[in-house]
């Protein structure tokens, strides 16, 4: 479904390839000026101009690296130079290291928290300095299903860093409202992204895991998060803050 956001700027993080990338789509056809931020600028730049032609808005790739708080703080510098404003900023970047716990390392634990945690505070800390004068704004949060518990997956600190999202999340939905600037989660499923595809494409894990958690008779199309976050962002949501939205066929109803 389109949305109306005519006009609007949006940041997405992580916006090179997997639900990114679809979160950019979702934007550009509903009429929004897109800023994707990721590592990957080859990549970055052939998903603007597909974007751009085929949807006809503006679109600035950046090159950033979330992990740094002066790319965080460049990134939303630009942004505002090039496009004038943000009205919108999607915390997508996300990664995950499968170790056990007794394997895992500080620097590993440490990584995922920057990538995963610490860019969504930051990203949001800046962006409110543009949002707060304006008295206006969406932030949208991408956390997980895994959010709310652990599965055989030995990936202790994706999950912790996905549920401390959650919290980001609803912790900014009562500092920033009287803002007006409104403060959502996604939690995301199994989706066939680069990160998950192997875990769905595995029989075992697929049948075991996967499909028994999935209350829908089929799995999940990546082009299928868009409407969540179009929605969250748009005016048909203006009463809506401090939410996390499952899209994960039903898993999170078991």
């Amino acid at each position: 479904m389109k949305y109306n956001l005519d006009g609007k700027v949006a940041i997405i993080t992580g916006a090179s390839a997997g639900l990114g990338e679809q979160f950019v789509n979702g934007f550009a056809e509903s009429g929004a000026h897109v800023v994707l931020a990721a590592r990957r600028m080859d990549l970055l730049t052939k998903i603007a101009d597909e974007v751009s032609h085929k949807y006809g808005v503006k679109t600035v790739p950046l090159k950033i690296d979330v992990t740094k708080e002066a790319d965080i703080i460049r990134l939303i510098e630009r942004t505002v130079k090039e496009l004038g404003t943000i009205d919108i900023l999607v915390n997508n970047a996300g990664m995950y290291i499968v170790k056990p716990l007794v394997e895992q390392t500080l620097a590993d634990w440490n990584l995922v928290m920057n990538v995963n945690l610490t860019s969504a505070f930051l990203a949001s800390r800046e962006a409110a300095k543009v949002m707060i004068p304006k008295k206006a704004g969406s932030i949208i949060n991408i956390s997980s299903t895994f959010a709310y518990g652990g599965t055989e997956f030995t990936e202790l600190s994706y999950y912790t860093s996905k549920g401390g999202l959650v919290s980001m999340t609803k912790a900014l939905a009562v500092e920033l409202g009287k803002k007006n600037i409104r403060v959502n989660a996604i939690a995301p499923g199994f989706f066939p992204t680069a990160m998950s595809k192997g875990a769905i494409e595995d029989d075992a894990i697929r049948k075991r895991l996967i499909e028994p958690r999935t209350a829908l008779p089929m799995l999940a199309k990546n082009e299928w998060i868009r409407g969540a976050a179009c929605f969250l962002a748009s005016e048909d949501a203006k009463y809506i803050t401090g939410h996390v939205l499952a899209v994960d066929g039903g898993w999170l109803a078991f």
